[in-house]
């Protein structure tokens, strides 16, 4: 009489292919129906040394706003301007419309803070920015 031993089950393979499949698809979805914001970009232009400016062409006047570090208010001529008020900002604009606006940022400034302060400029209508000594590199000693 033969004994009836059970038989070993067999382990069922398990393929990827169908996840791979899956996860194509889902990735092909999502980029088709996705829509890119385009970058918006501030024009910052380089200084130009003195020798390469024309003496005849007169210098429009520089307006300088200075940044604070821990301070969400810009500082011009010594009276504080806050981010929040945008009349103040259009004012300033209208009011320098062909200087150039400078940015000087004091140490421990952050680079979100000095950008989202030339993209105002930018956005109410200055036409040139300009970023002063803000990327300085520390002093050896």
């Amino acid at each position: 009489m033969p004994l009836n031993l059970p038989q070993p089950k067999r382990k069922n393979a398990i393929s990827l292919t169908p996840l791979i499949d899956v996860v194509f698809i889902l990735l092909l979805f999502f980029m088709l129906t996705s829509t890119f914001v385009p970058w918006r970009l501030v024009d910052t232009p380089l200084s130009v040394s003195s020798d390469q400016q024309d003496p005849a062409q007169e210098k429009p006047d520089n307006l300088v706003l200075t940044l604070k570090q821990n301070d969400d208010q810009v500082w011009v001529d010594g009276q504080a301007l806050r981010f929040s008020d945008q009349a103040a900002f259009q004012t300033l604009i209208t009011d320098h419309n062909e200087g150039v606006f400078v940015i000087k940022a004091e140490d421990g400034v952050t680079l979100q803070t000095l950008m989202h302060l030339a993209d105002r400029l930018k956005l109410n209508g200055a036409k040139t920015v300009s970023i002063a000594n803000a990327f300085a590199m520390p002093e050896s000693k």
